[in-house]
This record gives structure tokens, sequence and C-alpha cells, in this order.
């Protein structure tokens, strides 16, 4: 056992170089990203909900597309800007502009009293309707018909909002608290198999929806009088200027007709036919080869630097000083013991605030190695400890050099040990790239263009991507 703690001694001053090396790795696209991203001279980000038909989301081919987002690219011209349309959690939208990861949001945004508390709003530009959307055949007739029925809406939205004005005798009454759903497409595609009794969604996207799919006449489509809805788009307080400028902008275009050509191509008769004619493969196959282009690099990234990593930690959490073990062990323990989710919004959300701003893709980078990373040390450190103290003692004793036979007989031992256990972590670390969905990263999952206005919440794609994934 001595000649094994001499034999180490020495191993870990390397292994120290070693690890620093790793850091440092892992560490450099963070610098780099401490600089602005998002806000460059003219540059302006615009965060949106992707699947908020015919406002801003993904035709068949991938493309963003929508009335907002011809609008926003019309003002932009008349200012020389350069707009980035970044897809985001719609639940957290408010959120990204706080953390300056956006600039703008402009997808069909609600003017309400909670909002106004929130952020800057523009002058409305445009005017929905709530409605409560249910089969043709339902009982349901008007709001006080809901007492007893499931609902379901979409988290963060302005019909969340709006329900809160309920009589409360209505709000009361429902079956259970409403579902709530990170998109309107799984909000109506719940409604269509059945599994509530309602939705309630703004006017411009179930009629826009619904008539791409033909379906118009098999629901029934009730107003909420209460409940009508001026949108503007979203700055944060300070942006009284890029205020100005977006108000003077949709005036000038109402004045020279650009406004009312753009409203006419997604709200006249010609928008609302049925064109979801294409085959399924045909209309699912690009969208999906994009999202898996991501979730493989992404995935491959995260084993190149976190396996590495965790082999030194490892390491270094088996035979290092006590002071680094501790350390190693305070690290392993939150990493391991609260969910990657938070992580993954922890990094992202929550270190602008502290001046250091990362793009998507290193915030989700970032938080994957770091998690993963803990689980490999303690696989490793389990394999270390899985071979006998005699091996290091008779490397010793037979005069082997230090590196040569722990990479030819210690090492070999270990991961001959391990490999199982990192099987399953590999496996898991695939299907974990699907969190990336909450910073605005738009992977294997989350895409699917049917064409993102149909899309059922066990959609042919959902089903497809879990086959791939599993």
């Amino acid at each position: 056992m001595v000649q094994q703690k001499q034999y180490l001694a020495h191993l870990w001053r390397w292994l120290a170089i070693l690890l620093i090396g790793v850091m440092v790795i892992v560490g450099h696209p963070v610098q780099a990203a401490s600089l602005p991203q998002d806000t460059v001279g003219n540059h302006y980000t615009v965060g949106l909900d992707d699947t908020s038909a015919p406002m801003g989301f993904r035709d068949a081919t991938g493309e963003l597309v929508g009335f907002d987002i011809d609008l926003a690219k019309a003002v932009a011209k008349l200012y020389d800007w350069e707009l980035t349309f970044q897809p985001v959690d719609w639940s957290v939208k408010e959120t990204e502009l706080k953390a300056g990861t956006i600039d703008m949001i402009w997808n069909g945004y609600g003017i309400t009293p909670e909002r106004e508390q929130q952020v800057l709003l523009s002058e409305p530009y445009v005017s929905d309707s709530q409605v409560i959307v249910v089969p043709k055949d339902s009982p349901i007739h008007e709001l006080s018909d809901l007492k007893g029925k499931r609902l379901a809406l979409q988290s963060g939205s302005t019909a969340a909002d709006y329900m809160k004005q309920w009589p409360q005798e209505i709000r009361n009454g429902l079956a259970g608290e409403p579902i709530r759903y990170q998109d309107n497409n799984q909000v109506l595609a719940d409604v269509q198999a059945k599994r509530v009794d309602a939705a309630y969604l703004g006017e411009f996207y179930v009629r826009y929806i619904l008539a791409k799919r033909g379906t118009l006449a098999q629901y029934r489509l009730i107003t909420d009088p209460n409940a009508v809805e001026q949108m503007g788009v979203g700055l944060r307080k300070g942006d009284t200027e890029l205020k100005q400028a977006i108000d003077a902008g949709i005036q000038e275009l109402k004045a020279n007709g650009t406004y009312q050509a753009i409203e006419s191509r997604w709200f006249g008769a010609s928008a609302m036919v049925n064109t979801e004619s294409q085959p399924l493969l045909q209309r699912i196959l690009p969208s999906l080869l994009e999202g898996l282009q991501l979730t493989v690099i992404l995935f491959v990234l995260t084993l190149v630097l976190s396996l590495p990593l965790g082999l030194v930690l490892g390491m270094i959490r088996t035979f290092g000083p006590t002071f680094i073990r501790s350390l190693l062990n305070l690290y392993i323990f939150i990493m391991r013991g609260t969910p990657l989710m938070l992580q993954l919004m922890v990094v992202f959300f929550g270190l602008p605030f502290i001046g250091l701003s990362l793009p998507r893709f290193v915030a989700a980078l970032l938080a994957l190695v770091c998690n993963y990373a803990a689980y490999f040390a303690e696989i490793f450190r389990g394999g270390y400890q899985a071979v006998p103290s005699g091996q290091y003692e008779s490397l010793w004793v037979l005069g082997i050099p230090r590196f040569r036979g722990f990479r030819r007989i210690i090492l070999p031992q270990v991961l001959r040990t391990v490999f199982p256990s990192i099987g399953n972590e590999i496996i898991s670390l695939i299907k974990d790239t699907s969190l990336v969905y909450v910073i605005g990263l738009g992977e294997l999952l989350r895409a699917d263009p049917l064409p993102r206005t149909a899309r059922p919440h066990f959609s042919p794609t959902w089903l497809l991507a879990h086959c791939i994934y599993c």
C-alpha cells in the first residue's frame, strides 16, 4: 500500500497538469462567448415561438415564415437593420429578454397588464380574440358550459392571462387545473385526440391551422367577448428609442400599403386554403435532418469533452489530496443531485446576470459537459477502486515507468470494468440532448414541420425520433 501511494503521488502531479489543460479546453469557448452576441450596431435578435402560426412558424422546408416575420423584416428594411429570428421557450420569453439573449419579442405578443409591468411594449398593431375550441358535436356552447370539463392551453400565453379574468365559478368549476403545454400545437392536438374537452387559444392560430388541414368545419369556435387581444412588440424597459422606431416604422408601412399586403397574405381568403397534400415523409424529412445534425454534434462534442474530464476527475477523486477530493465531492453532489434542465437554465439565464452571456450552443454544451463529467467521474472512480492494490505495487517492484504502467496495465483493467456503465450513460446522453429546447435550440425532437401547423402530440415524427434515439 505504501508503494501504491508513492506511485500515485508522482502520478498526481501530472494529473493536475492534465486537468488544467482539459479545463482550458472546455473553458476556452466560454471566454470567447463573453462578448455581446445578440445586439451589435443595427443587429437585433427577435424571440419567437416557432409553432405559432400564422404569426411566426416554420413551413415545410423548415424556414421561419408568418405575419410577424414579414412585418418585422419590412420594418427592418426601412432602417437597414439586420434581424436574427431566435425560437425560444414561450414560457420564459421575458426571462430571455431581460437576460439580453434576445432584443425583441415579436410573435403575436399580446398586451396585458402583467406584461406591461415586465417589459416595454410598442403600440398595438393588430388585434386577435381568444376562443374556446371544441368538437362540432360538443355540448359546450358558452363559457358557463365548461363546468366539469377538462381544458388545455399554452403555458405563458395571453390565454392563460385572460383565463384569470373568468368568473370564479367558471374557473373553480373546471375538472381540475387546466393542462398547460409548451406550444399551441400540443394544445390543439389534445382536443383532436379528445384527451381534453376544450382548448383556449388565439383565433388567428386556430382558424389558420384548421383551414390548412381542411378540418375547420369539424370544430366550433366560441369567442370569449372579454378577451380581445391587442398585440405589440416586447422590448426591454430602457429601449425607448427602439420602441419609437418600431412604432414609426409600422405606421409608415400602413401608409405605403405594405402592411395591408402582408395582412392579406396571411389573413386573406387565399391563406385559408387546405395545403396539406404533400406526402408525410417529404414534409418531415428536411426538418428531421436539420434537427438530427444539431443533436449529433451536441452529443459527440459532449462525449469527447466529458469522458476524458471524467477520467481525470475520477482519478483525482480516488487518489488526490484530501482538500481537492472534498471540492470534487461537492461538485459531483451538485451535478448529480440537481436536474439537468435546471443546470441548463442556470448556465444560460443565470450567468448573464453576473456579466457572462453565452451563445445558446455553448451554454448547452457547457451544462452537458459539466453534468456528464460528474457521472463519468463516479464511474471511473469505481473502476480505479476495482483494481487490486497489488497491481500498483507490482509496477513499483518491477520498475515499470509510471505512465507506461498506468497506460498498459491499470487503465485497460479500469476500462474493462466501467464500459457497461459508460454505455448506459452514453444512451442517456443521446436522450438528454432533447432538453436543450428550453434554451431555444432546435434539436431532433423539436424538429417537425407538419407543417408546424398540425403537429399531433404523438406524431409519426415523434415516434420516429424516439426510434432513432433508442
